[in-house]
């Protein structure tokens, strides 16, 4: 039976909230504050993962090591600043020989590399190399290396792309693809995203209706991700997967940052609110979302 084997970068997220109370009476302008709550959540490739287990029916294994902490204060319901403490992780190859030895036929194979050590690129390519056909592949990063090539799915924000490629906007997606052989999507937060289909030589422009609902967008991209990796084992198509990414991750930008995971049920609910327009112009497919909320 399929499983998803996932190997990244665990971190922690600690949110801290305080409330002011009064201001200290030796020094006026200094306020006094009062903790009222504190919530501790995996992030990183972990937010990843607990998104994923709640859209998905099937195993979902994680290959981590180390946690660096990622504490978040909020003054007032107000972000105010984050404290990161022991932000590298020391790289175990007995993780990552763990990781490729448990690759088994017709899993599904997920690297998030937020690049703080759990893995090198050699090792990504030992991964890749330890695939075959009936495994499908995704990489979720901030770089593009040629140890990339050929994974079947490449995700990257758009500032990535235009570090590795002199274009912008239209072929942005095609010139990350043309380098490494794969099926590119390259991320634009609000602004929605571009995809290069390697297949077919098909480009997705996808933009989206304004999110009145915002929060913020903490953990938006790993939401993203587990979206579409759900939309791939579903067997939906690449564009309905590709929708159903945008839908998750819409979710996750309701609600303050990596707290809660998206449900499945929640997730589905809205996937069938959103409304798309398709324009297809030679090789280029524009797509807008909104919401039917009638």
């Amino acid at each position: 039976m399929s499983r998803v084997l996932i190997i990244g970068d665990r971190l922690i997220d600690h949110y801290k909230f305080y409330k002011r109370v009064r201001h200290d009476p030796a020094t006026v302008d200094v306020p006094v504050m009062k903790l009222i709550k504190e919530i501790k959540v995996d992030g990183g490739a972990g937010n990843l993962v607990r998104n994923l287990k709640e859209l998905i029916d099937i195993e979902v294994m994680f290959f981590h090591r180390s946690t660096p902490l990622k504490i978040r204060y909020y003054i007032d319901d107000k972000f105010i600043w984050r404290e990161d403490i022991n932000d590298e992780i020391l790289r175990s190859k007995e993780i990552v020989d763990e990781f490729i030895n448990e690759i088994k036929d017709n899993d599904y194979v997920v690297i998030s590399d937020y690049h703080k050590g759990t893995i090198n690129y050699k090792d990504i390519k030992c991964i890749l190399n330890k695939c075959n056909k009936t495994n499908t592949t995704f990489i979720d990063t901030n770089y593009v290396e040629p140890e990339h090539e050929n994974v079947d799915w490449l995700k990257i924000n758009y500032e990535t792309a235009k570090k590795y490629t002199s274009e912008f906007r239209n072929n942005i997606a095609q010139k990350v693809s043309k380098k490494i052989n794969s099926n590119v999507i390259v991320t634009k937060g609000s602004e929605g995203f571009t995809a290069f289909l390697k297949d077919g030589e098909q480009t997705i422009h996808y933009t989206k209706d304004e999110n009145k609902n915002f929060v913020d967008s903490i953990g938006a991209g790993d939401t993203f991700f587990a979206g579409f990796i759900a939309g791939v084992i579903y067997n939906k198509d690449t564009l309905s997967s590709l929708i159903y990414a945008d839908v998750v991750a819409h979710l996750s930008t309701t609600q303050l940052g990596t707290i809660d995971a998206v449900n499945k049920e929640k997730a589905d609910v809205e996937y069938l609110k959103a409304q798309t327009t398709v324009e297809e112009v030679g090789e280029k497919k524009y797509v807008y979302r909104t919401f039917d909320n009638v």
